[in-house]
């Protein structure tokens, strides 16, 4: 946790010396796995590609209109739901690309598609949908995309919402019904 904390401080100290992006910019990141991503077999455990997805995203704010947007209100982005697709493991002390790209807003939801390469090769791919809350309410996502000048709102692919579309359901289904 203490490697998480320092690394989210150093993305919002160096926002003030890197360039400035959109809020639907991509942008990439090279990482490189460390002997405390790893599992016993020397592959990234699958517990850490959320980590650096959440690190790309914290990225993508401090560096875009958004930050100032949304510390000005006093609000907090949450993710909402994820889903990862592993094809190939990244192994012990290799270094890897991740890149953020916008797939798209709602009313209520970002969604982000999220690329783990390794020369030139996809190895997982991280598909994410986020939003701001204040005080435990979601607050309406045009108001702050209003105040940073975006102009369009691009919907999110059908087959990114189709991702997500039962997760209410699944949340809400009685625990004890899926007993074996």
């Amino acid at each position: 946790m203490i490697y998480y904390w320092f690394t989210i401080l150093k993305i919002l100290i160096l926002r003030n010396f890197q360039n400035k992006v959109e809020y639907n910019q991509t942008i990439s990141r090279d990482f490189r796995v460390g002997l405390f991503d790893c599992d016993g077999l020397r592959v990234m455990t699958a517990s850490k590609y959320p980590v650096y997805m959440d690190f790309i995203r914290w990225e993508l704010i401090a560096r875009s209109k958004l930050f100032k947007a949304i510390v000005r209100r006093g609000l907090a982005p949450t993710l909402g739901s994820q889903k990862i697709i592993y094809r190939k493991p990244l192994k012990l002390f290799t270094k890897f690309t991740l890149t953020l790209e916008s797939s798209g807003l709602d009313e209520k939801w970002v969604y982000h598609l999220h690329y783990f390469k390794q020369n030139n090769e996809i190895k997982a791919v991280g598909i994410t949908r986020s939003l701001v809350w204040k005080k435990d309410i979601p607050t309406a996502l045009s108001d702050i995309m209003k105040e940073i000048g975006a102009k369009e709102q691009k919907p999110p692919p059908q087959w990114v919402l189709d991702l997500f579309n039962n997760d209410k359901n699944i949340i809400n289904t009685d625990p004890q019904i899926h007993t074996v």
